[in-house]
């Protein structure tokens, strides 16, 4: 995919003036810093992605991005040794590091969780992650029309998905 079509799905046509997308993009990276900084806040999405681990729909749409749970895991592992040096050298109070060390140990386990789940998906299911991240790519964005056949093809995905699962008996 060249730059110029990667450019054009990101910033449509008047993106300054669509609301939409701005909604979207503030609430994407509120959950991307949230998810990185304090994952326990999504203990819940953590318990969702173990209960459906066999929906790769599902877990496409769960809050937080997968990029923010690798963060999550780079961030509180960097410190937890962090504070584990300052507790050892500096000889502070036993009490806060160890709060703080057991708060990223928490959030560590939680991102190690969900990344482990999705990864394990992927792995096991690649031809159903093959089209989501067909239509991740391609689908029309903040309210959009179609410009390409990969644009109204990814449309199409999209909407037999929503069919498959508003009707729970297929």
């Amino acid at each position: 995919m060249r730059l110029g079509s990667r450019l054009r799905g990101e910033f449509p046509r008047g993106w300054w003036r669509s609301a939409r997308w701005w909604i979207t993009g503030i609430r994407d990276l509120a959950l991307s810093t949230a998810a990185a900084v304090v994952t326990v806040v999504f203990v819940g999405e953590m318990m969702r992605a173990v209960r459906h681990r066999e929906e790769p729909r599902i877990l496409a749409r769960l809050s937080g991005t997968f990029e923010g749970y690798v963060a999550s895991l780079l961030v509180n592992s960097a410190g937890f040794a962090v504070l584990v040096t300052m507790a050892i050298e500096d000889g502070l109070p036993v009490v806060l590091p160890a709060l703080l060390a057991g708060l990223c140990l928490l959030n560590i386990a939680i991102s190690a969780t969900v990344f482990g789940v999705a990864a394990r998906s992927r792995v096991r299911q690649p031809a159903a992650w093959a089209e989501l991240d067909f239509v991740e790519q391609h689908a029309p964005k903040y309210g959009q029309p179609p410009e390409t056949i990969e644009d109204y093809r990814a449309q199409q995905l999209q909407e037999q998905a929503s069919e498959r699962s508003r009707t729970p008996w297929t």
